[in-house]
């Protein structure tokens, strides 16, 4: 399938002219437009649907990023009294569940939807109503994929010298996918025998953000979306502390009745790194996050490095990193880029400095089976690495759907996580303070003896077959 100029030009002409008609059709898809309200599926269409998902993507970015109301009762609900432009308090997605919230020690039941209740990673006298930037297994929310924690984390270091930090939160229909089924306890996972599917409308995000310093001045923070007062593991100190954070890139994948196989959308904000087409550069005086102009324009280093773990622990100043693109964002991507850049509620606001990289979708959604990895489209051609979280894996043919599909062949339709956190009985579990656990024999990774689990052996050696080209 090749997207030509034409049909990008006579595509995006339609789309701007067409009537909000939800969930889209191929005769008038929804236009570009800012709204609270997500597109809710896309059509299997005869046509190049490459600008519909494009769309599609930038609606879910603009839904999932509207300011949220405040409360444990309203969570996941947007502030309809509020613009978009309004880039003060959380947002929608982050009102989500969250990882830490699901798995809780000792394998614990998670507390409803409407609750902020349970254990918070920090330690007593942290709120789980507060965006939290630490983790139950020791720095594993340092690391950017934790296929096997021992070999294949890998960190991001930014050019201020501070480690790239992740977190994951689900909306409540996979949230009570999860606890429906009790999958937070390894032993209901289902199998390639027994294979059960999320429910319709299922989200997840996978933000990754850049914790604040001195060396980022006014001029720098107003080109971000900052969320102040984060509750942020400190490496200094061992125990958490409040700090400002940015954030840099958002992955967004969602489950729709067209698309069981979900839809993969990808964003980075514009000061990343530089880039290899049309994308904006920072203002004179405003540096990139992640890539030093003045430094030879190579991957440094070239390979991932070693995942951080208690055997292997931050450093209070670790070495910058510098990163580049490897791959050119797709037409549809930039095209969708410029029309979103200059909507009037978008033009001028943190969000213009926000781009769609890639977005990823199922051309053959039918039979949903543990065997049906979709079809993926694209796959190995255009861009399908986000610098902030696939950083080491920036090459052709680095597909999400592809990796995924090791944990639909395993019955647990195309989410990983739930298989690496899932309480296992008998391995110890992090009850004690996270100073203690990063020396003390807490620190041994909980829930992680996988042994000759299949999954992870397949990813295991898929990324290791990957990992240096």
């Amino acid at each position: 399938m090749v997207t030509s100029k034409r049909f990008i030009a006579i595509s995006t002409l339609s789309l701007l002219t067409a009537g909000a008609i939800e969930p889209a059709n191929a005769q008038n898809p929804p236009p570009p437009m800012v709204s609270p309200d997500p597109i809710a599926d896309i059509p299997i269409t005869s046509f190049d649907p490459s600008l519909l998902f494009a769309n599609y993507s930038w609606r879910s970015f603009i839904a999932l990023n509207w300011p949220a109301k405040a409360g444990a009762a309203n969570r996941g609900q947007a502030d309809r009294t509020k613009a978009f432009s309004d880039v003060s308090g959380q947002r929608v997605w982050s009102t989500w569940k969250s990882r830490y919230e699901i798995f809780q020690p000792d394998g614990a039941i998670p507390r409803p939807w409407a609750s902020y209740d349970g254990k918070n990673p920090c330690g007593d006298g942290f709120s789980n109503e507060v965006v939290t930037l630490s983790s139950f297994t020791a720095f594993s929310d340092f690391n950017q994929a934790t296929f096997n924690l021992q070999t294949l984390g890998n960190p991001l270091v930014a050019q201020t010298k501070v480690y790239s930090r992740y977190e994951v939160r689900v909306n409540q229909q996979e949230f009570e996918t999860i606890v429906g089924h009790k999958w937070y306890l390894a032993s209901n996972l289902p199998t390639a025998n027994t294979p059960v599917p999320f429910n319709d409308g299922s989200i997840e995000v996978k933000a990754a953000w850049r914790i604040l310093t001195l060396a980022d001045t006014p001029a720098i923070r107003a080109r971000y979306y900052i969320l102040t007062k984060a509750q942020v593991f400190d490496v200094a100190t061992a125990k958490c502390v409040t700090q400002d954070i940015a954030l840099v890139g958002l992955h967004i994948v969602a489950k729709t009745p067209n698309r069981p196989q979900w839809i993969w959308s990808s964003f980075e904000h514009v000061d990343n790194v530089p880039g290899i087409t049309t994308e904006p550069k920072p203002p004179a005086g405003i540096p990139f996050s992640f890539n030093d102009p003045g430094k030879p324009q190579t991957l440094d280093p070239p390979r991932r490095p070693a995942a951080l773990s208690p055997t292997n622990p931050p450093l209070a100043s670790p070495t910058a990193m510098q990163v580049i693109r490897k791959q050119a964002l797709s037409p549809a991507s930039i095209t969708m880029n410029n029309t979103y850049w200059n909507l009037p509620e978008i033009k001028g606001t943190v969000w213009q400095n926000y781009m769609l990289v890639m977005t990823q979708w199922p051309t053959q959604p039918s039979p949903q089976t543990p065997n049906n990895p979709g079809e993926p489209f694209p796959n190995k051609e255009s861009t399908l690495s986000n610098t902030t979280m696939e950083t080491y894996f920036q090459f052709e043919g680095a597909s999400c759907m592809d990796c995924h599909q090791q944990s639909n062949a395993e019955g647990r339709d195309f989410v990983m996580f739930v298989t690496f956190d899932a309480f296992r009985g008998g391995v110890p579990s992090p009850s004690a303070p996270f100073s203690a656990r990063v020396s003390g024999p807490s620190a041994t990774e909980p829930g992680r003896a996988l042994g000759n689990d299949p999954m992870i052996r397949s990813l295991v050696d898929f990324f290791e077959k990957t990992k240096d080209k």
